[in-house]
């Protein structure tokens, strides 16, 4: 079974604080001051002086793809229909511990990291922007900003769309039958890794100009809407109600699925793909400094 049917079994029909000092987040909850309900840390001052950081200029992690973990067989994994929330979420959050090393790394959330991924690839690394436009990765990234972030490309392109590129990438995906080991030998954007700590690397950089992560979000996409459709999956995936009757769905459609000799559940599920991210390096990747963002 190759790596995108794995990644892509579908279907027919994942899981209180007290408030001493609290603050206003974005979302208009009122949390504890030093966190907000993205679960990403809240600047104690705006008025102090900042260290800023060119993050175009952080070395893109020396990783690849080294055989460590096998694939599991999958087929037949009863997934929620990935048009809807949860079967975005359900796909995305396979990549959880690959958003958690990021999101440490630079001091950011990884709910939003998951959300972005639930926006542009519905949790699928091998899909495209379906506009053809070049733009590819779990957090899709158009060719000029690959670039000026140091992912290597199909084609050493600077433009900010680019068809021919994303008919290359078209290709590509058909001649290695979506299996995301070879793909990331052709585009770094494929690797999960290093396409996530690009994107975020990329946020960074606009969360020192404004101080404001839903504006940094904005000027990611370059879409008004898109703080608004990223903090809704993060909203999603903060509610443990929602996330309680996800996972009891997931275990009810798939309580005659095993795996390893037992009943397949959501939880062994998104570990399973969580150890295939040790081929990917994200051990290696932990172990890399912190840089974070202020």
């Amino acid at each position: 079974m190759n790596r995108r049917d794995f990644l892509n079994t579908t279907a027919s029909g994942l899981v209180g604080l007290l408030m001493p000092n609290f603050v206003q987040a974005e979302s208009g909850l009122f949390v504890p001051e030093g966190i907000n309900d993205a679960g990403d840390p809240t600047p104690m001052s705006l008025k102090r002086k900042h260290n800023h950081r060119n993050y175009e200029r952080v070395r893109v992690p020396q990783l690849g793809y080294n055989h460590i973990v096998d694939e599991m067989k999958m087929t037949g994994v009863d997934l929620s229909d990935i048009d809807g929330p949860r079967g975005k979420i359900e796909r995305a959050l396979r990549w959880r511990n690959v958003t958690d090393a990021v999101a440490s790394r630079y001091g950011m959330s990884s709910r939003r990291l998951l959300g972005m991924i639930c926006v542009e690839s519905e949790g699928d690394p091998t899909q495209p922007n379906g506009s053809g436009d070049g733009g590819a990765g779990l957090i899709h990234m158009q060719p000029l900003m690959a670039h000026a972030y140091g992912l290597k490309m199909i084609t050493n392109s600077k433009k900010l769309r680019d068809f021919a590129q994303g008919r290359k990438l078209k290709r590509a995906i058909e001649m290695f039958n979506g299996d995301l080991k070879d793909l990331v030998t052709v585009d770094e954007r494929f690797h999960p890794i290093k396409n996530v700590d690009a994107a975020a690397r990329m946020v960074c950089d606009h969360y020192q100009k404004s101080h404001n992560w839903n504006k940094a979000l904005e000027r990611y996409a370059g879409r008004g809407e898109y703080p608004k459709n990223v903090g809704g999956y993060v909203k999603r995936m903060a509610d443990s109600a929602y996330m309680r009757k996800l996972t009891g769905e997931f275990n009810e459609r798939n309580a005659r699925f095993q795996i390893n000799g037992k009943p397949l559940t959501f939880d062994n599920y998104v570990k399973t793909f969580h150890e295939l991210n040790r081929n990917y390096g994200i051990d290696d990747y932990k172990k890399l400094g912190k840089l974070t963002v202020e």
